[in-house]
């Protein structure tokens, strides 16, 4: 077997690295995408639930459609989906809100909003 020359293995090691940095980069892309697209597939189910659920009533650890969250609730005519703690500590999710924006939350389409604070944890 040949060994490699001290002029080609920085070349190699380079090579390697902006490798890993591009595959890193892919998978970041890939979770952000695949969130949105796990909600666009479950949004119809997450909807049936938030009609059916009532005041007071709290749903821990539950899947539906393909998300999985640590709590759901109702305030009034808002239901929030908890997914849990992000990278930065922070809670984040979804909230479903017929009657209009909510507060603090960025617009998803129709009636979803999502939430990125620990407001609602």
């Amino acid at each position: 077997m040949m060994e490699k020359s001290r002029e080609e293995r920085p070349v190699v090691r380079r090579a390697v690295y902006v490798g890993a940095a591009l595959l890193a980069g892919i998978l970041v892309v890939a979770l952000i995408w695949g969130e949105d697209l796990r909600f666009m597939h479950s949004s119809g189910s997450m909807e049936a639930v938030a009609r059916s659920l009532g005041e007071g009533v709290e749903l821990r650890d539950q899947r539906i459609g393909s998300l999985w969250f640590e709590f759901v609730y109702r305030e009034g005519e808002v239901v929030y989906f908890s997914r849990g703690t992000g990278w930065g500590g922070d809670g984040y999710g979804y909230v479903w809100s017929p009657v209009g924006r909510p507060g603090d939350v960025g617009h998803v389409k129709g009636p979803w909003y999502e939430f990125r604070s620990d407001a609602h944890q």
